[in-house]
């Protein structure tokens, strides 16, 4: 029978990320990190979920995600531990929920593999899959809000062109440059913020 008797009082002053690396060898430790992300699981799960089993079934991926990130989590990167878990847990149940809508849509003629975890044993490359696919989702989010005009500089300035070389390249003044970007960025800043 496991032993789960967890003394939490030690962690309350700790950040998710001494948490996090402490979690790696002490029990009680991960155990204040799920009490933390309890909320964040539960409410993540019913925005994927269709039914209540799904739900239920979305809890259970999003704990597991949520352990695999105590496990993966690399404090050397400069990411918050709660950035790095929220992506996990958010990016499992985006494709269990996916992958759940897609099975009843055609349960007979289509059979699908298991998916492999977003997180491995291997710390580097899911780390970077993970990512790659957080600004992936992300940049076709940032497309859907901007208009046209206001992606192609935003595009340019990103890739590190000046406001000048921007208008030059794009027969603009400087100022419509800078107005495209500042009306990108309240676009970016409230779609961030949802």
């Amino acid at each position: 029978m496991l032993d789960l008797d967890f003394n939490l009082t030690g962690f309350y002053g700790k950040t998710d990320e001494e948490l996090a690396a402490a979690a790696k060898h002490d029990r009680s430790a991960a155990a204040a990190l799920v009490s933390r992300y309890s909320d964040l699981i539960l409410i993540k799960s019913e925005i994927f979920a269709d039914s209540q089993s799904d739900t239920e079934d979305l809890r259970q991926e999003g704990l597991m995600s949520l352990l695999k990130a105590m496990e993966a989590f690399d404090p050397e990167r400069g990411v918050k531990f709660s950035t790095f878990a929220e992506v996990c847990i958010v990016n499992r149940m985006r494709t269990v929920s996916a992958k759940t809508r897609k099975a009843s849509a055609f349960p007979e003629s289509v059979e699908y593999s298991e998916l492999e975890d977003l997180l491995s044993d291997d710390k580097t490359p899911e780390s970077i899959f993970l990512y790659k696919e957080f600004f992936t989702d992300l940049w076709k989010n940032i497309e859907s809000v901007l208009s046209p005009a206001e992606l192609k500089a935003f595009t340019l300035c990103v890739s590190g062109m000046s406001y000048k070389s921007v208008a030059e390249k794009l027969g603009i003044t400087e100022k419509s440059v800078d107005n495209a970007m500042q009306r990108a960025r309240c676009k970016i800043r409230a779609l961030i913020n949802e």
